[in-house]
């Protein structure tokens, strides 16, 4: 069980660490409004997390990734508009730091909840854990496995909003809006490369 424990804590730290769409989320939540903000931020990609590794354990791994294939027109532009959506609301944000408005501190459960919908959308994550599908079937101990996934991520999100926090107290107002403009442009790019990608394949007939 702790062999199990272990190995899919490396897995979920694994899969979280790469900077992101949902990285780029949690430090800017972390930045303008608060590192619980952040936390709850990956504490929604580590639901995910979660979630598809559950799926790898109990064996439904090959389907989950022929659906994906089925639907991979319709999950690109859900994937995409969705990160359209959050540079909009990241773009608002360093919009009220330039004019030095106080910032409404966004509510865990909505940055929670949130994040769940980023994270079930990401390519990224479901390229990833496709990837490491191998290592979590067929093993025993498959709770301590899955539970394993989840407290990896959640400590890389840990790690990551604090570390964010610590030098957010360091920044003034316009560093701090500047840093919303760049997730905000960031996660534009990301939204814009995937909307275009999936009308490459639709003028294709992919």
């Amino acid at each position: 069980m702790i062999a199990a424990l272990v190995s899919g804590a490396g897995i979920g730290f694994t899969v979280a660490a790469p900077i992101g769409p949902m990285g780029m989320l949690c430090i800017q939540r972390t930045l303008a409004s608060s590192p619980a903000a952040g936390l709850a931020t990956g504490l929604g990609a580590a639901t995910v997390h979660l979630a598809y590794s559950a799926i790898a354990v109990l064996g439904f791994g090959s389907l989950a990734q022929s659906w994906m294939q089925t639907n991979t027109l319709a999950l690109g532009t859900l994937s995409g508009v969705t990160l359209l959506w959050f540079a909009i609301r990241t773009h608002r944000v360093g919009l009220g730091f330039c004019r030095a408005v106080k910032i409404d501190r966004i509510h865990l459960t909505r940055a929670y909840l949130s994040a769940i919908a980023l994270g079930v959308t990401n390519p990224l994550t479901i390229v990833l854990f496709f990837a490491a599908s191998h290592a979590l079937t067929g093993q025993a101990a498959t709770l301590s496995l899955v539970a394993g996934v989840f407290l990896g991520s959640a400590a890389w999100w840990i790690i990551l909003s604090t570390t964010v926090a610590a030098a957010r107290s360091r920044l003034d107002a316009s560093i701090l809006a500047w840093s919303s403009r760049f997730a905000s442009f960031t996660l534009l790019l990301l939204g814009l490369s995937t909307l275009l990608r999936i009308a490459g394949k639709v003028l294709l007939g992919r």
